[in-house]
């Protein structure tokens, strides 16, 4: 097996001559967008078309996995990258090329209704995907240590905040309150980071996703509220009305018992935004702190405003909304701003 370590050059070398050994005629590689992961990603293409050639650390990447839920997500109609060839000793693939037209990049106020309802299907389908014993389901423990991380990562280790023992219970109680909340819904298969980064517009119109290693089996709006709260393109309250009543309409066409309406699935929705959102907070945080990578630090400003607005909407989470807001949000902003300096 090749050593990693800082050889990264080497394993690129490496990465380039085992496609080739695949597909002769390629030509050298280009890297493409950063990625959270430690996954490396570009793009080679042959004489009739384009391929895209991911390292995927083995010490770090659960390779077997990706490649088996690719397979499984095809087979269920899910548009994702077909793995034309891998080596799992080394981390390599190659990889369907779905083009450039990252959602992320290409939504606008003319296309974000198409788009949108596009990425929605999707959704359903993931919700009707056969059942597979091999993915794992949230449970109590695992949402708990998610939110963790907003204290250990993002008020402790970035913004170095001291947390008194009222302001702790304080945290606890939002922890407890959420996680009931958002445990308590019908459990479906997920992507888990359903969001616009992780879309493609496709050559044909039609909808790509990408990054679906952590698909797991939870509460039912954890992906609509990873598309629907992106953190690039916040949308309106009524705009926000009218995605759920999509999907609310989509999801009982196809049979799937929702057995909701619109004003307890928009709950439902706001309380998986929540869970996601404190774990956002800390996996970015802790990107940046641990990880030397930066590149997300912008998201935690509009990370914490849907944190503050969502619990400012429930009785028992206001005093958790003001004391975000009055204590948490201005330190945020003062270290964003020594960030951009």
């Amino acid at each position: 097996m090749i050593q990693y370590g800082n050889k990264m050059l080497e394993v690129e070398e490496n990465l380039l001559k085992w496609a080739k050994s695949q597909i002769p005629d390629l030509e050298d590689m280009t890297p493409l967008r950063e990625q959270a992961s430690s996954r490396q990603y570009f793009r080679a293409s042959s004489t009739r078309e384009s391929f895209i050639l991911v390292f995927s650390d083995p010490q770090r990447e659960l390779n077997n996995e990706f490649i088996k839920y690719s397979e499984f997500l095809i087979k269920n109609q899910i548009s994702v990258p077909r793995i034309e060839a891998f080596d799992l000793e080394n981390g390599f693939m190659l990889m369907e090329d779905f083009g450039d037209k990252v959602f992320q990049n290409e939504i606008n106020t003319y296309n974000q209704k198409d788009l949108y309802l596009l990425a929605i299907d999707q959704i359903i389908k993931l919700q009707l995907a056969a059942k597979n014993e091999d993915i794992g389901e949230f449970n109590e423990i695992s949402a708990k240590e998610q939110m963790e991380l907003f204290e250990e990562w993002f008020l402790s280790s970035y913004l170095k905040l001291e947390i008194n023992e009222s302001e702790t219970k304080l945290i606890k109680d939002a922890y407890v309150l959420i996680s009931r909340r958002f445990l308590g819904q019908k459990r479906t298969l997920c992507h888990f980071d359903f969001e616009l980064r992780n879309l493609m517009l496709k050559e044909d119109g039609t909808v790509g996703v990408l990054d679906f290693q952590d698909l797991i089996y939870g509460p039912l709006t954890l992906d609509l509220v990873s598309l629907i709260k992106d953190l690039d393109n916040p949308i309106s309250y009524k705009e926000t009305e009218f995605y759920l009543k999509a999907y609310l309409s989509m999801a009982q066409e196809a049979g799937i018992d929702v057995a909701r309406d619109l004003t307890s699935l928009h709950e439902e929705f706001e309380f998986a935004g929540l869970q996601r959102q404190l774990r956002i907070l800390g996996t970015l945080s802790r990107l940046h702190v641990r990880d030397g990578k930066s590149f997300r630090l912008p998201d935690l400003k509009q990370t914490l405003i849907y944190v503050i607005e969502a619990s400012q909407k429930y009785d028992e989470l206001k005093e958790f909304s003001n004391f975000l807001e009055l204590k948490v949000q201005p330190v945020l902003d003062e270290r964003l701003g020594e960030n951009n300096d």
